[in-house]
């Protein structure tokens, strides 16, 4: 998971050093208009936007704790549409989301499925999280206002590049045996995903929201859980 993000950060700052040399380029090229263009601070190239996840469709047994932290990084081109307060951005960016829970994912290799196993309340654990990450394409219509106001509605079409689950604690078989191990191999996951999601507020700081309606694995192939996130976004430029 290390690998895959280093070369999705190595992507987006590669995008976004090729975006300013292509806005210093054009205004170097007019030098009036840059003399009267007012300078824009924030300009949504690179957001961050860091949030708590909701996971839908839990099995009722499985008791997840109350806050599963994530983040989604974003380097974004932006298509202003001539001189109105509108604009495109098309990008890239990776999202990770985690799940604290008493169950363990395994697969049941006689029906081809994964499912949560709740642990037993004898078992001790001080770990068993779910980690999810994907590498994605976010498209969105933004809209800023001169006063600071902004507002963007976007979808994001994603690869899954990991599923994967931790544990720590008191091995679940023996109990008296402390276990630690991280399971790589969740079968019937899903190759993609999309999900839509929306930012409001002002200059450099949003309230962010998003919802993937797309399983996070095959249909009838494990749990039909998928996330939906709110927290904040940052325009860090």
């Amino acid at each position: 998971m290390k690998r895959i993000i280093a070369i999705a950060l190595v992507c987006i700052l590669a995008l976004q050093t090729v975006q300013s040399q292509t806005i210093d380029t054009l205004n170097a090229g007019n030098v009036n208009a840059q003399k009267e263009q007012k300078p824009m601070v924030f300009r949504d190239r690179l957001i961050m936007d860091i949030y708590h996840t909701f996971w839908m469709n839990m099995p009722t047994e499985v008791t997840h704790l109350k806050f599963d932290p994530g983040f989604t990084i974003s380097a974004i081109w932006d298509f202003k549409i001539k001189e109105k307060p509108i604009a495109i951005g098309l990008g890239v960016g990776v999202s990770y989301y985690t799940q604290y829970s008493n169950a363990l994912l395994q697969y049941d290799q006689e029906d081809d499925i994964m499912r949560y196993y709740v642990l037993s309340e004898n078992v001790k654990y001080k770990l068993l999280k779910m980690n999810y990450l994907n590498v994605n394409i976010p498209l969105e219509f933004r809209y800023r206002n001169s006063n600071g106001f902004k507002f963007s509605v976007g979808a994001r079409v994603g690869l899954i590049c990991e599923v994967s689950q931790k544990y720590k604690g008191q091995d679940p078989l023996t109990v008296s045996d402390t276990a630690m191990y991280k399971n790589l191999h969740i079968e019937n996951k899903m190759k993609y995903n999309v999900d839509v999601y929306a930012r409001i507020g002002w200059k450099f700081i949003n309230a962010y929201y998003s919802f993937q309606p797309t399983p996070l694995f095959t249909v009838g192939k494990g749990p039909k859980i998928c996330p939906m996130s709110v927290g904040i976004s940052l325009s860090i430029f």
